[in-house]
C-alpha cells in the first residue's frame, strides 16, 4: 500500500498507509484528526492551528523509511498505529515530555 505524508504550512508532519489517494483524504477529513492534530504540540505550537492548509502527498524515499521504522517498533509492541509522526510531538493533555521523539506513534486511529 501506498505511504502518504501530511503537510500542514508547507512541513511533513506525518506519514501514513492508506490503499488509495481517496481512502487517504477520507482519512484527512475525519474530525478526530482534526482535533488531534489542534491539540498535539510541536515546538510549543500546535501541529495545526485550525486555518493553515493541510495537504496531501506521497512519500518521499527517506519519510516512507521512517513511516517504516514507525511501523516495525509497533509491530513489536503488538500495535499497529496509523500515523508516524515525521516532527517531534507531544500532547500537552497528558503531560508527558517523553514522547516527543521524531516517529512517535498515534495509536488513536
Amino acid at each position: 500500500m501506498p505511504i502518504y505524508v501530511v503537510e500542514i504550512a508547507g512541513r511533513a508532519t506525518f506519514a501514513f498507509e492508506a490503499g488509495s489517494e481517496d481512502q487517504a483524504n477520507r482519512h484527512l477529513a475525519d474530525k478526530t484528526l482534526s482535533s488531534d492534530l489542534y491539540v498535539l504540540q510541536s515546538g510549543g505550537r500546535s501541529l495545526w492551528n485550525g486555518k493553515s492548509e493541510i495537504r496531501l502527498r506521497a512519500a518521499l524515499p527517506n519519510e516512507a523509511a521512517l513511516w517504516e521504522t514507525g511501523e516495525r517498533a509497533a509491530d513489536q509492541r503488538a500495535s499497529s498505529p496509523s500515523r508516524v509522526f515525521l516532527v517531534p510531538v507531544v500532547d500537552p493533555l497528558k503531560h508527558d515530555n517523553d514522547d516527543d521523539d521524531i516517529g512517535d506513534h498515534d495509536h488513536g486511529d
